[in-house]
């Protein structure tokens, strides 16, 4: 990489966001650590810019993470960064992963604090210089140097002395009133050069070659994959997870406490199902732990509770069952499958009930056809409003049952609709030449349920109120008055 891509690199990697830090500012850190990505994946090591968003997470740490991954780094700076280098040469894949490359980004910053000038120098004045680092990195020619492997204790009191070399030169100009603008501006691109190459180097040894192991404790390993699993189920990417879990948790035995922590972490993650499965492996090799039982437990309830609300009462049912099984002090799991099973035996009745109608129905549908055969329509008709009436009991909430009813009330209405016309056509003829021209009316209005047998006995009523009234009329015409005597 050219000196002039170098440098407008950094200019642009000031903008980033970084935390705190003991040496370099956070700007420079950040800098440094991401410009040593593209030189590594330039130089052909190993194609890390895909990642080097995870890589500046990792620069990004804040010091009390710093502290939490590295207990002993405050005293110890150059054992924790070899400790770091052993760990990650132990548990590297063949491909770079996400949190391997954050890992790689924290101890970048490590290495990059521990390669500033003026590290031991008075606070003040370091300070001091820092800050004016920040404000003055830009377009710097940086040039960086051939790879070396990294021993690492050799290497980084090489790599101090170099760093140290214009130290009092600095400090004096700060004291008397020069500051930056003397031997600290002169010396910039190299001091920053320097601590690119340190991060490259650092990198590469890890990466390509076997690190002279330090012993990695089977607690270091451990603590590894806590801190991957982490890292993954905060992403909520679970193809992530799956990508690497498995890898993940063959680098390590796994005891019941690491398990009950991941776990733990699916838990709170809304990753229910892999975290019961690291709860039940916790049961497996420690049966009596009430900790995990009553996780478990709560877990089945509040799925039992979520499946009630849907209206999937078996599904609650057994969620509550399993709760009470594996927990049986639980003060809510056997009540609530109590309640639940009293709510299953009420449903399986009303399916009982809908089914009994449906099946009614449908008989009563046939015996309407056949009374339609005989030519019986007014009791067909009544027959098939006491299926209409037994279909209409049905209810939606059996899915089932329910299409069923409404393909027959559908059937049912095309029926009487069908056999209404036919009783409204056959009213007229029924009553002869013109006779009772209101027959077809009455008929189609009020003759609902009435056969061919009932449309005839009503046409002889009729007749024979009408030949009574012409009786009548003519006894009146006929009779004779009497006479008076001449």
């Amino acid at each position: 990489m050219s000196s002039r891509a170098l440098s407008i690199l950094v200019s642009v990697l000031l903008v980033l966001p970084a935390a705190s830090s003991q040496a370099w500012g956070p700007a420079t850190q950040q800098a440094v650590v991401t410009t040593a990505v593209h030189v590594f994946s330039r130089e052909g090591i190993a194609q890390l810019s895909r990642l080097d968003r995870d890589i500046r997470d990792g620069a990004a740490v804040s010091t009390d993470m710093i502290a939490n991954l590295y207990p002993g780094y405050a005293t110890g700076p150059v054992r924790a960064v070899e400790t770091e280098m052993c760990l990650l040469d132990t548990v590297r894949g063949d491909v770079v992963d996400p949190y391997f490359a954050y890992r790689l980004g924290v101890l970048g910053r490590l290495v990059a604090a521990l390669t500033a000038p003026l590290l031991d120098a008075d606070r003040n004045i370091r300070d001091h210089y820092y800050a004016d680092v920040e404000k003055n990195m830009q377009q710097l020619p940086l040039k960086t140097s051939q790879r070396r492997l990294v021993d690492p204790v050799p290497y980084f009191e090489r790599a101090r002395r170099l760093a140290d070399t214009r130290k009092d030169m600095i400090i004096k100009d700060y004291q008397d009133g020069v500051g930056f603008n003397g031997i600290a501006k002169a010396t910039l691109a190299e001091d920053l050069s320097r601590s690119i190459d340190a991060v490259v180097d650092v990198w590469n040894t890890v990466l390509t070659q076997n690190v002279v192991h330090a012993n990695v404790s089977d607690e270091q390993v451990r603590r590894y994959v806590l801190g991957a699993i982490e890292f993954y189920v905060k992403r909520k990417n679970e193809a992530e997870i799956d990508a690497n879990f498995r890898r993940l948790s063959g680098l390590t035995k796994k005891t019941p406490d690491m398990a009950k922590r991941i776990g733990d972490m699916f838990y709170e993650g809304g990753l229910y199902d892999r975290a019961i499965t690291e709860y039940q492996e916790v049961l497996a090799a420690e049966p009596q732990r009430r900790d995990v039982v009553i996780r478990i437990a709560e877990y089945y309830v509040r799925q039992g509770d979520e499946a009630l609300k849907l209206k999937r009462l078996q599904q609650a049912y057994d969620f509550y069952a399993k709760a009470a099984q594996t927990n049986p002090l639980h003060p809510d799991a056997e009540r609530k499958r109590l309640e639940t099973e009293a709510l299953i035996a009420e449903r399986d009745a009303r399916l009982e009930a809908a089914r009994r109608s449906v099946e009614e129905a449908a008989q009563l549908q046939t015996t309407a056809e056949q009374q339609v055969l005989q030519h019986h329509l007014s009791e067909a008709m009544g027959t098939l409003k006491q299926a209409q009436a037994a279909y209409e009991t049905v209810p939606d909430e059996f899915p089932t049952e329910f299409r069923a009813a409404n393909a027959g009330l559908a059937n049912i209405t095309s029926k009487l609709s069908e056999l209404k016309g036919e009783l409204t056509q056959n009213a007229q003829v029924l009553s002869g030449v013109g006779f009772l021209p209101d027959m077809q009316r009455l008929a189609a209005g009020t003759a609902r349920g009435l056969d061919e047998q009932g449309l005839r006995a009503i046409l002889a009523n009729q007749l024979n109120a009408q030949i009574n009234e012409l009786k009548a009329e003519y006894q009146n015409k006929l009779t004779i008055a009497p006479t008076t005597a001449q």
